[in-house]
This record gives C-alpha cells, sequence and structure tokens, in this order.
C-alpha cells in the first residue's frame, strides 16, 4: 500500500505520538509498503534532518509557545490535496483533529481516498496548553474532536478505556482497538534473567515529559515512605523539567544522592535505563496509552501505576505488576515486591510476556487489516 501519515507533531518533538509513528512507518517500510509522513516546518527547511519519505509543509510563521515549536501552514488544504494528486495514496491516515488533520481530510473527500484517524490523546485533559481560557477551551475541544471522528471512515483507538470515552461521545464511525507499537530498539529482549537478590540499592525508574498532566509530583510523595535503600532516576523533558527538580530537592528536601534528573537521553542510553532499573513508575492519569509501559515492560520492567485509561488495558495486577490507588498503597506495594523475589521474578516473567503484543509486526498487522475494512462515507 501507498500510505500518507498525517501529523502535526513530528521532530524536533519527540514523545508518544511521535514514537508511535516513527515505529509504525519503519514496520510498514519494512514489509514494502509506501509511507510518507506530511507535517509542519517548524525550523526551516534546512534545518531538518529528515529522511526522504518527510514532507514538510511550508509555515511562514514560527514562535514559540511555552517552550514549544509552533508553525502556521500556507495553504495546507491546497498542498495535501497537490500531494494526494502526485502519488495517489491508497489510504490517508491522520494523527490530530485539528490544523493538518482537517486540512487532510478535507484533500481526501477531494480525491476519493479514504481516511482514517487515530486518537491518540484525550484532548479535553490538555486544555490548558490552548492560549484561551479553559471554560472555553474544553467544550470547543469536545465539540471539535466528535465532529471529526464522525466525519472520517475510521477511528483507531490505543485503549478500551478511549473506546468506551468515544461512545458516550455518540461517535458512530467504525471504532478500532490498536495500541502503538513498540520501537524496533525495544523489540530485542533484554538480559535482566530474574530479579537481582542481596542489591544495596533498589533502582525505580520514571520516563515522562515533565509536564503538569503526568503528575510527578505523585512519584516525590512515593519515595519518601520508602526505606534509604531506594533510589529514584526520572528520565524526561518538558516545560516543569527545572520546577521539578526546586521541588525535589529544595521543597522536599529529596537527597540528590538518592534521586537524579537525565534530561533527554540517547534512544541507547534510555534502553540502558529501563535495563538498570527494577520497578517503573507510572503516574499519569490521562494518557491513553503510555507506551512507556510497553518499552518498560519490554525488559522486564514491572510497572506500579495510577488508574487511567492507558493502564487497564496492560496492567494485570500480580502478573506484570500493580495499578495502585494513592502514594500509600504504591509505597506499600513497591516494598513488597523488593523484598520478596519470587513476586518481583513472576512480575518480570508477565512483563515480558505482556510486551510480546506490542511488537510491530503484531500491531501493523492490525493496522492493515483496519486499513482494508474502511470504507468511504
Amino acid at each position: 500500500m501507498r500510505i500518507f501519515f498525517v501529523t502535526n507533531n513530528y521532530t524536533p518533538y519527540s514523545g508518544g505520538v511521535i514514537s508511535s509513528i516513527t515505529a509504525t512507518t519503519d514496520a510498514l517500510r519494512a514489509q514494502g509498503h509506501e509511507v510518507f509522513i506530511i507535517t509542519l516546518d517548524f525550523l526551516g527547511a534546512q534545518q531538518h534532518a529528515d529522511p526522504d519519505y518527510v514532507i514538510r509543509i511550508t509555515c511562514p510563521i514560527k514562535f514559540m509557545y511555552k517552550k514549544n515549536h509552533m508553525a502556521i501552514p500556507w495553504r495546507p488544504t491546497h498542498t495535501i490535496t497537490q500531494l494526494l494528486k502526485q502519488y495517489s495514496p491508497d489510504m490517508v491516515h491522520v494523527h490530530h483533529p485539528f490544523l493538518l488533520g482537517v486540512s487532510a481530510l478535507r484533500a481526501a473527500r477531494r480525491m476519493n481516498i479514504p481516511c482514517v484517524f487515530t486518537y491518540h490523546t484525550l484532548y479535553e485533559e490538555y486544555a490548558h496548553y490552548v492560549p484561551i481560557p479553559n471554560l472555553c477551551a474544553k467544550p470547543l475541544i469536545r465539540s471539535t474532536v466528535k465532529r471529526f471522528c464522525n466525519a472520517v471512515n475510521g477511528v483507531i483507538v490505543p485503549s478500551s478505556g478511549v473506546k468506551e470515552y468515544l461512545c458516550t461521545q455518540n461517535i458512530t464511525t467504525p471504532t478500532k482497538i490498536i495500541p502503538s507499537a513498540l520501537r524496533s530498539l525495544f523489540c530485542t529482549p533484554d538480559t535482566k534473567p530474574t530479579a537481582i537478590r542481596n542489591k544495596k540499592h533498589y533502582e525505580l525508574l520514571v520516563v515522562s515529559r515533565f509536564v503538569p498532566e503526568k503528575n510527578i509530583p505523585f512519584v516525590f510523595d512515593v519515595f519518601k515512605q520508602l526505606p534509604n535503600t531506594f533510589t529514584l532516576t526520572l528520565v524526561g523533558y518538558g516545560t516543569d523539567y527545572e520546577l521539578l527538580q526546586q521541588l525535589a530537592f529544595n521543597t522536599l528536601n529529596l537527597p540528590p544522592e538518592r534521586v537524579r534528573f537525565i534530561h533527554k537521553p540517547p534512544i541507547d542510553d534510555l534502553l540502558k535505563y529501563y535495563r538498570n532499573a527494577d520497578l517503573f513508575i507510572f503516574s499519569s492519569q490521562t494518557d491513553t496509552q503510555g507506551l512507556v509501559l510497553a518499552e518498560s515492560m519490554s525488559q522486564g520492567l514491572p510497572v506500579i501505576a495510577l488508574d487511567g485509561p492507558g493502564q487497564r488495558d496492560i496492567i494485570i495486577n500480580n502478573y506484570n505488576g500493580f495499578i495502585i490507588e494513592n502514594a500509600h498503597d504504591a509505597a506499600t506495594k513497591i516494598i513488597s515486591i523488593a523484598t520478596n523475589a519470587q513476586l518481583h521474578d513472576k512480575l518480570i516473567s508477565g512483563a515480558r510476556a505482556t510486551a510480546q503484543h506490542y511488537h510491530t509486526d503484531f500491531i501493523t498487522q492490525q493496522l492493515l487489516d483496519f486499513y482494508s475494512m474502511t470504507k468511504i462515507k
């Protein structure tokens, strides 16, 4: 097939959506399919180190908002229509219900090409990124996303929690649960055979964007309740990176020798952090999937997580981790795992087995099957 992925977010951004697009693109192209990524020109055409299948739409207006690159495209519907005429794709797959997503849907309709949409995000929970008051932003986002979902030919959701939510919004478009695939790096087996016994330190890991909706202060609440044999590594980036360091070290007086922040490491280093840790902590309650959960499990790392829509499909209590209710519950579970090597071994095995369901070949076949079932409205 020839497929257009249309996304508002791509490099220099990083995060779950970009990881999902990259992993899926690589897997489809490895199988012989043609995939083109249509996105915004955030930095200027000469400053992006893109592969030849990435097409940047001209953006005469570029600016920063909350330390994020923003760009406003010039005549995106016309540009995408011309690209559709030039390449004649079999499928247009959009990853956002705004901006380029709207333009791609319009262009696909004009060209009578099916258009599907992956519902990556609970958009209402990110209303604080829109430069209008939340009281106005949330209803506007809700109605816009609903209208978009009912206009496309198919909707892909990463978890059952999101599908249930869409049902409450009266979305009538055919919907399929297909989680995001792991990047190929995480499809390699880890070398950790079992839980490491008699360790002097038990290492907890967080991999996240450092932004309000990720709820990182919850992790500090948990950590304060643990004995001094535990260490905590927080890997990521975001607008709250420095604020969280101030909270940890200046306000909460967490010991720097036991808590460290790692800012946006290379992907190979990220893999090492997963492999060196003993347990993964996930504090967000707004993620639709939380791809880091599958990444951690692929490296034999069990998960302790607050409840949320992205957690319920992947975490099975007492098999690959635990969904907990509060910080005290989390600390109790962490201590019980750290002091019970048999339980830890069991959770490691369950995590590895779970991650198999997120390998690229398994996920891309589901995606191709959904494409083949999609019909023009």
